[in-house]
């Protein structure tokens, strides 16, 4: 019988052990998961700073769209209507703000000659957003100048006929519009101006 206390120590002081192990994993085990949590954090962080990087910081681009046109005729026809175009203007964002236009000027031209103006409708951008505004324009004139309808129609065989199309909103901007494709986006280049006096 003295040799049970013995016993029951020992497996009292084994039980002890492996209750130090258990807590001694637990504590590993958690460590881990905190470091795993903070790890996932930092690069759930890094990814959205490079999604929204307050330091990308582009300007805004522009692309016009021909939708559909009407009136490209001579002057001379017997049916001549006004030259009309429905455009579409691509605004986008690249800044790390809103912005918002007041509306602008549109003028389409041929060979530098006009054949119609718009005006662009007020709108408004959010940050890294884009939008399209729908543009019509006109011109008050009947049909296209003789000598300008025949450049166009000589263009236009030959596969190389487009539209000019200027933009006057937030800057001065050109975009060259393939007469006889609809539906296809042009990107417009910005033109810089100094002034002297």
């Amino acid at each position: 019988m003295a040799c049970m206390p013995e016993e029951s120590s020992q497996t009292a002081g084994t039980s002890m052990s492996r209750k130090e192990d258990l807590k001694d994993g637990l504590k590993i085990l958690c460590s881990f998961l905190l470091i795993l949590l903070v790890i996932y954090g930092i690069v759930v962080s890094v990814v959205d700073i490079v999604k929204h990087n307050p330091f990308d910081d582009r300007p805004t681009m522009y692309s016009v769209e021909l939708v559909g046109a009407k009136g490209i005729r001579s002057a001379l026809d017997p049916g001549a209507e006004s030259p009309a175009f429905k455009l579409l203007v691509h605004v986008d964002n690249g800044h790390i703000y809103d912005v918002m236009y007041d509306g602008g000027d549109l003028l389409v031209t041929y060979a530098g000659i006009p054949l119609a103006r718009g005006r662009i409708p007020a709108f408004d951008v959010d940050t890294k957003k884009a939008v399209t505004v729908a543009v019509d324009a006109a011109s008050y004139g009947l049909g296209i100048p003789e000598d300008l309808f025949d450049r166009m129609s000589e263009d236009r065989r030959s596969g190389v006929a487009q539209l000019q199309v200027e933009l006057w909103v937030a800057g001065f901007f050109t975009c060259n519009v393939d007469l006889d494709t609809e539906h296809h986006v042009s990107h417009c280049h910005r033109h810089n101006f100094i002034s002297s006096s």
